[in-house]
């Protein structure tokens, strides 16, 4: 009689154990595919933060670009105005001294 409750317990014990297993195996499988989308998601992360670096480098070599452009500009304008002034205080030196 107590072999037969032995028998019972070692057979409910063999399968709570195999449960177990399948327990663990499916949550071991749950942990192995979120890893592999973490995964992903870090890819997806490194590249975005690498094309973020790129563009902000891209920016800051079109400011000074346009920076030295405007400089240019600047000058330009600063000697089409002398330019400009010069010939006006000769006109108006020219009439005043009646040359």
């Amino acid at each position: 009689m107590f072999g037969f409750y032995k028998n019972k317990e070692h057979e409910f014990r063999i399968r709570r154990l195999e449960e177990n297993d399948k327990t663990v195996f499916n949550k071991l499988d749950r942990i192995e595919i979120s890893l592999k989308t973490q995964e992903k998601v870090g890819e997806k992360l490194d590249w975005t933060l690498e094309e973020m670096r790129r563009d902000r480098e891209e920016e800051h070599r079109t400011k000074e670009k346009n920076a030295k452009n405007i400089r240019e500009i600047k000058m330009w304008v600063l000697g089409l105005i002398g330019t400009i002034l010069s010939t006006i205080v000769i006109a108006v030196l020219r009439m005043l001294m009646g040359i």
